[in-house]
């Protein structure tokens, strides 16, 4: 029994940044992220005591960027899976990202790319909005808080 456990669960158990690739966890995934999006949103209104119409259409915007953001970073992992060759390398471990350095610096540079590309887009966003200083501020703490931070939990921890 513990032989079949082994051949068949890495089968079943994806990484945790592939959960925006199949339908069921992609759900999951985004109300995750609402959840957290709308925490963070709270949180810097209210410590910055910031006013705005229609929080909710702000919200969504925002988490709708979030999530696009979170999906390229995906996408880009998985393609650095992929090199081409026929030959094929594994130099990344997607089920246990700690194993080479190598596979370490892809996920945090992945993570880095997704958190760089919500902050542009939430700076674009939020300066129609509100002020600058106000925008900045706002962009880059969405960015800070909402990174993909779960693509670092290997899936051997979930198992």
């Amino acid at each position: 029994m513990n032989t079949i456990r082994r051949l068949i669960l890495p089968n079943i158990i994806f990484p945790v940044f592939m959960f925006y690739f199949s339908p069921p966890l992609l759900g999951l995934a985004a109300a995750a992220s609402l959840i957290i999006d709308a925490a963070v949103m709270f949180v810097i209104l209210l410590f910055f005591h910031i006013k705005i119409k229609n929080r909710l259409g702000l919200l969504m915007a925002l988490w709708g960027i979030g999530m696009a953001a979170d999906i390229f970073a995906a996408l880009l992992l998985m393609l650095s899976g992929k090199n081409g060759s026929l030959l094929s390398l594994n130099l990344i471990d997607f089920y246990y990202i700690y194993t080479s350095p190598l596979s370490v610096a892809l996920f945090c540079l992945a993570i880095l790319i997704s958190a760089v590309l919500t902050y542009r887009l939430d700076l674009v966003l939020l300066k129609k909005r509100m002020s600058t200083k106000q925008a900045k501020r706002m962009a880059l703490l969405f960015a800070v808080f909402t990174a993909p931070y779960a693509f670092l939990i290997p899936t051997s921890w979930l198992v």
